[in-house]
Parts: C-alpha cells; sequence; structure tokens
C-alpha cells in the first residue's frame, strides 16, 4: 500500500510540475517512480498516464493543431519504437536507472538551454527517431520533439497543441509494444491505475494556482528539482 501511496504523490506532483510549467510530466515522474517501483513498471506506468492527459490536452488545443509538422514527425517516431521496446526489455534493472536518470539529466539541460535543431532534413528524422525510442525505452521522450518543433517555428498555441497530438499518438503504440514484450505487467497496471486520479488532482492544483506563480521562477524550480532526482536514481543505480 505505501508503494502505491508514493506512486500518488510522485504522480501528482509530476502533473501539478506540467501544468504549472507546461513541461516535464515524465521528466518528473520516471525517475522517482523507478526508485520506489522496478523502473520497467515506472516506464509503462508514465506513458500510459502521460496518454491520457495529452489526449486530453490534443482535444482541448485542437484548433490549433499544425497537421503538416505531425506528418513529418510521426513516422520517424514510430520507427523508433520498437527498438526502444527492445532496451527496456533487455537491460538490467540496475543499468536501466542509470540510464533514465542519465537522460533525464540530458533532456533538462536541453529544456533548460533551450536547444533547438536545424530546420529540415535529417535532423528532424533523427529528432523523431531518438523521441520514438526514448519514449519506449524511458517514457522521456519529450525534448527531441520540442527541439524539432521549436526548428519549425510554430507559433506557442500550435507547439503546445501539436506536441500533445504527437505523445497521444504515439502513447498507445508504445503502450501496445509493451503488452506484445510481455512488459504490461500487474504492477504497471496499478500504478497506471493510481496515476491517473493522481495527474487529475495535480493537473487541476495546477492550473487552479497558475496565475499566482511566477512561471520563468516555478520552471527553474522544476529543473532543479529533475536535476535532484536524476543524481538520486543514479546513486541508487550506482548501489
Amino acid at each position: 500500500m505505501t508503494l502505491y501511496l508514493l506512486a500518488f504523490a510522485v504522480l501528482t506532483v509530476a502533473a501539478f510540475a506540467q501544468a504549472i510549467s507546461g513541461f516535464g510530466f515524465s521528466l518528473v515522474a520516471v525517475p522517482l517512480l523507478a526508485m520506489i517501483v522496478d523502473p520497467q513498471p515506472a516506464v509503462v506506468a508514465a506513458t500510459m498516464v502521460s496518454c491520457c492527459l495529452n489526449t486530453a490536452n490534443a482535444y482541448g488545443h485542437r484548433r490549433h493543431l499544425d497537421l503538416g509538422a505531425t506528418r513529418r514527425l510521426l513516422p520517424w517516431v514510430l520507427a523508433g519504437l520498437p527498438l526502444g521496446v527492445l532496451a527496456l526489455r533487455l537491460l538490467p534493472s540496475g543499468a536501466l536507472v542509470a540510464v533514465i536518470a542519465l537522460v533525464t539529466l540530458g533532456c533538462t539541460v536541453v529544456v533548460w538551454r533551450g536547444w533547438h535543431l536545424a530546420p529540415g532534413g535529417w535532423t528532424l528524422r533523427g529528432a523523431g527517431l531518438l523521441s520514438g525510442v526514448l519514449t519506449t525505452a524511458t517514457a522521456t521522450n519529450g525534448p527531441p520533439l520540442v527541439a524539432a518543433l521549436q526548428a519549425m517555428r510554430l507559433e506557442p498555441r500550435a507547439f503546445r497543441a501539436t506536441l500533445a497530438l504527437l505523445f497521444a499518438a504515439v502513447s498507445p503504440i508504445a503502450v501496445a509494444g509493451f503488452l506484445l514484450a510481455g512488459l504490461l505487467s500487474t504492477r504497471a497496471l496499478l500504478v497506471a491505475a493510481v496515476g491517473l486520479p493522481a495527474a487529475a488532482l495535480g493537473g487541476w492544483a495546477g492550473n487552479r494556482l497558475f496565475a499566482r506563480f511566477a512561471a520563468g521562477t516555478f520552471r527553474r524550480m522544476v529543473l532543479g528539482a529533475l536535476v535532484v532526482s536524476s543524481a538520486a536514481a543514479l546513486a541508487k543505480a550506482a548501489w
């Protein structure tokens, strides 16, 4: 029971952080969940909860979708999914925790520095492919797509809606891949079941309090927390 209460708290905080700062649900949730449960159910559960969140966001912002950008990136994201499933299945638990922590640290740097890619060709395709691999290996697939969409110079509402649509389109296929690979365990399903009301609570609280926070300050707090949680996960993997 304690395990699932901790998972509920982590996923509530992750959804709250995303509602306030606009990013980071999986970046916050996965390293912390990987220390509470095994990393495989952490990745699977975070992907399932994130799917529901992003589907709701994509529907809510559907008027601002850029379907051209979606068509350019989605095939490459899908191509990377099997490679990520293979990594999630084959890597031992300690190594997977370390990979999740290192990827989270790298993604935090990308978001913190605001890096973006060259606006075309194989650079964008590579970003899509990397995002697909990270979707099923670590669930922290956002920064490559953020960099790619920044390169396309989408206006903010289209950026947010298109990013949510890409996540929402890919996540169910990732979950199907987990099922085929035998990774859809009872523990992952229970954490996801706990995570749905937790995410709803965190998102509601974040949206209610959004106007009271200085967005820039809270963004820096979230990024700092990501560094701390990643360092803790690395320490656990080393131990």
